[in-house]
């Protein structure tokens, strides 16, 4: 009887006890000691709709005005923690987006280009580079833009023409999105009309 007493205080102690251990001391997922950073793993170029900014369809019809163009960065959030000191281990659930603490990336933009699938104009026909009809939409900067100078979120960026196409009809836009080290990215927007 007893030690079946025994094997049960066991049994039901040691993980309560765990459960304390994991519950004592700061917040575990504070990572002032720990290196975090993001890495770009992809890039989407995403037309929208300048009113509320709604995503357009293939075959939808836009016209320039309206029309915005999001760079959107696909990143992965990632770092490392010492492991704690205890006599049980002890899992922790943090939050998968940056908190206070992530030091950004390391990684640098080398350059942004958009290229038009469909002729834009006599001076951009088919596959020609669109850099020089493009700004920031919030600040009117010309492509390229300046890399970004805080590293600590990823860099999203809305595009807009500063032309009409010489003609209304089908297009669509590819961009390549390169970085210093050498990684390469490119999306492609569905074929919408832009008027």
């Amino acid at each position: 009887m007893k030690k079946t007493l025994l094997l049960s205080l066991l049994l039901a102690g040691a993980p309560a006890a765990a459960l304390l251990e994991g519950c004592i001391g700061e917040d575990d997922c504070q990572v002032a000691s720990a290196p975090r950073f993001f890495d770009v793993q992809g890039v989407a170029l995403a037309p929208l709709r300048n009113a509320g900014n709604q995503p357009i369809a293939a075959g939808d019809t836009v016209a320039t005005s309206e029309l915005r163009l999001a760079l959107q960065l696909q990143v992965r959030y990632y770092g490392s923690s010492p492991a704690r000191a205890g006599w049980l281990p002890a899992a922790y659930a943090c939050p998968p987006s940056p908190i206070p603490g992530y030091e950004g990336t390391t990684e640098e933009l080398d350059s942004v280009t958009v290229r038009t699938v469909y002729a834009y104009d006599a001076a951009h026909p088919a596959g020609a580079l669109l850099n020089d009809l493009l700004v920031a939409d919030n600040t009117g900067e010309p492509l390229p833009v300046a890399p970004p100078r805080d590293r600590q979120r990823p860099a999203d960026l809305a595009l807009r023409l500063q032309q009409l196409p010489a003609l209304a009809g089908p297009q669509q836009f590819v961009l390549r999105y390169r970085l210093r080290n050498g990684e390469l990215y490119t999306s492609r927007t569905p074929v919408f009309v832009l008027r």
